[in-house]
């Protein structure tokens, strides 16, 4: 019995080790300027990394990811990156959130914008699987345009307004060129 305890603690701890935590990145407000990440694990394993701003007028956020990849002169891959995704979501990281979009990235450059992005909190999430020998290398690069907002599917009073006003010139001058054909 004391066998089969000691083997399920030391099972257990050896889990908890191999077993990657998540990064977590604060970046503030997104604007122009935007945000870059360098990212780098050091051993084979789960990539789990979370950026997490926040946006104040409604946007676009363009983005540009890639990972690299490297080989020891023996042919053996050192740095890789499997499976590589980028995610958004908004809402609080920690939080109920809704997945907005992800694309995979590769070791070329991958650009790919979110459009339409309502001001609030949102985070992205960069997972993969690190399958080289010294871990995973990546790279991404995001900013915060602004965007044209949606246009309101009502029409505002005035608006409307000016455009009754137009349609009864129009109508007014018709009637007094039919007033003065008929003279």
């Amino acid at each position: 019995m004391q066998f089969k305890t000691a083997f399920l603690c030391a099972l257990l701890a050896t889990a908890g080790v191999s077993a990657s935590a998540t990064t977590v990145t604060d970046w503030g407000t997104l604007g122009p300027a935007g945000a870059d990440a360098r990212a780098f694990t050091t051993a084979p394993g789960a990539v789990d990394d979370v950026y997490t701003f926040s946006l104040g007028d409604y946007s676009n956020v363009p983005s540009t990811a890639n990972y690299y990849t490297a080989t020891s002169l023996k042919g053996v891959t050192t740095v890789n990156l499997d499976d590589a995704t980028l995610t958004l979501f908004s809402g609080a990281y920690g939080d109920a959130s809704t997945k907005v979009a992800s694309y995979a990235f590769g070791t070329e450059m991958t650009d790919y914008t979110f459009s339409g992005l309502s001001a609030g909190s949102y985070y992205f999430e960069v997972t993969g699987i690190a399958s080289g020998t010294k871990g995973s290398d990546y790279y991404f690069n995001v900013e915060a345009d602004a965007a044209t907002p949606p246009l309101s599917a009502v029409p505002e009073p005035e608006n409307a307004a000016f455009l009754l006003a137009g349609l009864s010139v129009f109508g007014l001058v018709a009637a007094r060129r039919k007033r003065a054909a008929g003279k």
